[in-house]
C-alpha cells in the first residue's frame, strides 16, 4: 500500500514524464537544423560530435526512464524522479553551456543571433511545462540563462552588458510565472486525489456493516447474482452457508447491547479469518445472522469451512466485567452448479432451510440441504 505522499509522487512523475517526452527530441531536431544549417557539422567537426553526443546520450537515457516507467509504473518512484530531473537539467546545462560557447567563439558568429532567440524560448517554454517539480522549474532557466549571461558580462561592451541585464530580469519573470503555475498544478492534483478518495470511501460505507465491517446485505446481493452468473458459464458449484448465533438474544438481555456488538465484532472478525480466497464474500445479513458465499465450492468442502467456523466461534471466549461468556452458533449450507435460467434465490433458501434444520437439531452444529439446492426457473 502506497503512502499519499508516494501517490502524489507517482502522479506528478508520470505526469512530469509526458510533458517532458517530446523536449529531448525537440533539442535534437533544433541542433541538428542549426547544425547542418550552418555547416557546423564540417566547419567545427569536434564542437559538432561533443554536442550531438551530449544530446543523443541524455535522449537515450531519457527513453529508456520512459520505457522502464511505461512497463513497471509503481517501481521506486523515488529513483525515478530524480532519474528523470536529472536528464531535464542536464539537458539544460548542457543547452546553456553550448549558447555561452557560441556567444564566446568568434568563429560561431553567424549562429549568436539564432541562439539567443531559440534559448530564452525553449527556457521559458520548458520551466513553465515542466514546473510541476520545484527544482525543475528554478533550475531549468537557470542552467539555460547563467552560461552565457555570464559570457555576456565577461565581454563588458554596452550591447552585451544590456543584453545581460535584460536576460537576467527575464529569468525573475521565468520564476515568477512558473510558480504559479506550479501551484496550479498541485492543488488541481490535490484536489483530484482528496475527490477520488472521498468517492471511493463512499463506495466503502455503502457496501460496509459499520459495526463489524464486513460487506452488508446490498453488497451480497450483488455479489451473490455476479458469481452465480459466473458459476453458471463455467458450469462450476457454488456454495452459500448461513450462520446465526445461538440464543444471542439472551446476550443482549443479561450483558447489553454493547457487550453483544463486542460478540457481533469478534464473530465476524473470525469468520473472516476462515473464508479468505478473494472471490469469498462474508457478510453481515442481519441481526446476529452472516452470510458466506463460496464460488466454485464443492459440498464437502463448504461443509469443512463451516465446522471451523462452528469449532472456532464456540473456542472464543470474551470477558464481561470478569465473567468468561462463550458462544456458539448454528450453520447451515447449501451447494448446487447452477444451470442457464436457473434462480438464485432457490440456493438461498436452500441454506436457510438447512440453518433452521440445525437449530432443530439442538444448535451449535452445521446441517447441509444440498439435496434439496432445485432450480428454479424465472
Amino acid at each position: 500500500m502506497h503512502s499519499y505522499n508516494e501517490q502524489l509522487l507517482a502522479r506528478a512523475l508520470f505526469d512530469l514524464t509526458m510533458r517532458a517526452k517530446s523536449g529531448i527530441l525537440t533539442y535534437a531536431c533544433i541542433w541538428l537544423i542549426l547544425a547542418f544549417s550552418y555547416e557546423i557539422n564540417t566547419n567545427h567537426p569536434a564542437f559538432f560530435i561533443i554536442n550531438s553526443a551530449t544530446i543523443f546520450l541524455i535522449f537515450v537515457s531519457r527513453v529508456w526512464h520512459f520505457l522502464l516507467l511505461k512497463k513497471q509504473p509503481h517501481n521506486n518512484v523515488y529513483k525515478m524522479s530524480y532519474w528523470l530531473e536529472l536528464t531535464i537539467l542536464a539537458a539544460a546545462a548542457h543547452w546553456g553551456t553550448m549558447t555561452a560557447w557560441i556567444l564566446y567563439n568568434d568563429s560561431l558568429n553567424d549562429l549568436q543571433t539564432v541562439i539567443l532567440i531559440i534559448t530564452p524560448a525553449i527556457a521559458l517554454g520548458g520551466a513553465c511545462t515542466l514546473s510541476i517539480s520545484s527544482k525543475i522549474r528554478m533550475l531549468y532557466p537557470t542552467l539555460m540563462f547563467i552560461p552565457f549571461i555570464g559570457i555576456l558580462v565577461y565581454q563588458a561592451d554596452t550591447q552585451s552588458l544590456s543584453l545581460a541585464a535584460i536576460t537576467s530580469i527575464g529569468l525573475v519573470y521565468i520564476f515568477t510565472a512558473t510558480k504559479a503555475t506550479h501551484d496550479d498544478y498541485w492543488a488541481a492534483v490535490t484536489n483530484h486525489m482528496v475527490a477520488e478518495e472521498r468517492a471511493q470511501l463512499m463506495e466503502k460505507l455503502s457496501t460496509t456493516d459499520p459495526l463489524t465491517q464486513l460487506k452488508n446485505r446490498m453488497y451480497f446481493d450483488k455479489k451473490f447474482e455476479k458469481e452465480w452468473l459466473n458459476c453458471t458459464n463455467l458450469k462450476r458449484p457454488i456454495s452459500l452457508v448461513m450462520l446465526d448465533l445461538d440464543f444471542f438474544k439472551k446476550i443482549n438481555d443479561n450483558y447489553g447491547h454493547v457487550f453483544g456488538d463486542e460478540c457481533l465484532k469478534a464473530v465476524a472478525s473470525t469468520i473472516s479469518q476462515i473464508a479468505t480466497r478473494p472471490t469469498d464474500c462474508v457478510a453481515r445479513y442481519g441481526g446476529e445472522e452472516f452470510v458466506i458465499l463460496l464460488p466454485n465450492t464443492d459440498d464437502e468442502t463448504t461443509k469443512m469451512l463451516a465446522l471451523r467456523m462452528i469449532n472456532a466461534i464456540a473456542s472464543l471466549v470474551l470477558n464481561y466485567q470478569g465473567e468468561k461468556i462463550s458462544l456458539t452458533c448454528s450453520i447451515g449450507g447449501s451447494t448446487i452448479t447452477p444451470q442457464i435460467k436457473a434462480n438464485q434465490t432457490s440456493l438461498l433458501k436452500a441454506a436457510d432451510s438447512a440453518l433452521y434444520q440445525a437449530k432443530d437439531a439442538g444448535r451449535n452444529c452445521y446441517r447441509s440441504n444440498t439435496t434439496h439446492a432445485i432450480a428454479e426457473h424465472s
